[in-house]
């Protein structure tokens, strides 16, 4: 199936949705942080349920999810904005073989934290506990206690056995409340949602929306409202990196000059590597001491 996100509601029920088919984006992200099975499904994850809430961003908002746990994977992030450009990366990306489990690799209860933000300013923030060690649960959990939103998330998706990890197939969904909407469908559909079976069913074979729909015996029929294509997209650059650069100490950009003659900067989200030149270095101290003058 190819990558989708389409939002929509259930009218009489009262309730909204939004599903994920995301394969490919989780994939991307493994290809480029070459991430392990263990740590490549905790990271598709939080790809996927960050993708989720791409459709409650505004124009040029973006959220930031850190799901902090106490085990190996440390901390997932994943990063989104409204037109469902996701990135992301876990803190470790390699936990074969000292770590054979999600479960292992999670270690217990954690943390989670978002983040809304504009280009110039910070909006909404909030912080919860991590209480049920799973990305997408610890997920809902949040948006229900911290925005005041009830909410249900699922994700299920299958890794393929061999490596390098691949990601065969991704679904999510998450139902919430429609103002005013009828709780006691809501709370049914959560229940089957958040049950075993349920996400044994989610992992078993690539879902499509009307088969995920149905399985959460919601009774009525959606009415699509948007649809859109996930992507993994980094917004990173060379530009971006050297106005980081700028920032920095003559002193640190001296030192660098001196004992490395270059430098490379990472880029955490993408594993993108940009390279600066002696003669880069030298301009960009250049133009910082004639500032200070």
């Amino acid at each position: 199936m190819s990558d989708v996100l389409i939002r929509g509601i259930f009218p009489h029920g009262g309730l909204r949705f939004v599903f994920c088919q995301g394969a490919g984006l989780c994939n991307e992200g493994l290809r480029r942080h070459r991430a392990d099975p263990i740590s490549g499904w905790l990271l598709g994850e939080a790809l996927v349920a960050a993708a989720l809430l791409s459709a409650q961003l505004k124009f040029d908002e973006r959220l930031t999810l850190r799901w902090i746990y106490p085990g190996p994977i440390g901390t997932i992030l994943a990063d989104v904005n409204e037109s469902a450009e996701v990135r992301g990366f876990p803190q470790r990306l390699t936990l074969l073989p000292d770590v054979n489990s999600v479960a292992a690799a999670i270690g217990g209860d954690g943390r989670i934290s978002a983040v809304t933000s504009l280009p110039n300013r910070i909006g909404r923030t909030g912080i919860t506990e991590a209480i049920f060690r799973d990305v997408s649960r610890d997920l809902a959990y949040f948006l229900s206690l911290s925005y005041q939103v009830e909410s249900a998330v699922a994700v299920g998706l299958a890794m393929r056995a061999e490596l390098p990890a691949a990601v065969e197939f991704a679904t999510g969904i998450l139902l919430q409340p429609l103002p005013g909407g009828r709780l006691e469908r809501f709370d049914e559909a959560r229940r089957i949602s958040e049950s075993l079976p349920f996400r044994q069913w989610l992992e078993a074979a690539p879902r499509s929306l009307h088969e995920t729909l149905a399985r959460l015996d919601l009774g009525e029929t959606p009415q699509e409202l948007q649809q859109q294509v996930p992507v993994y997209k980094c917004n990173c650059s060379k530009h971006k990196v050297e106005s980081v650069l700028r920032t920095l100490d003559p002193d640190e950009i001296r030192s660098m000059l001196e004992q490395e003659g270059m430098a490379q900067v990472n880029c955490h989200f993408c594993a993108d590597t940009y390279y600066f030149s002696a003669a880069d270095l030298q301009s960009i101290l250049d133009n910082s001491l004639a500032g200070t003058a």
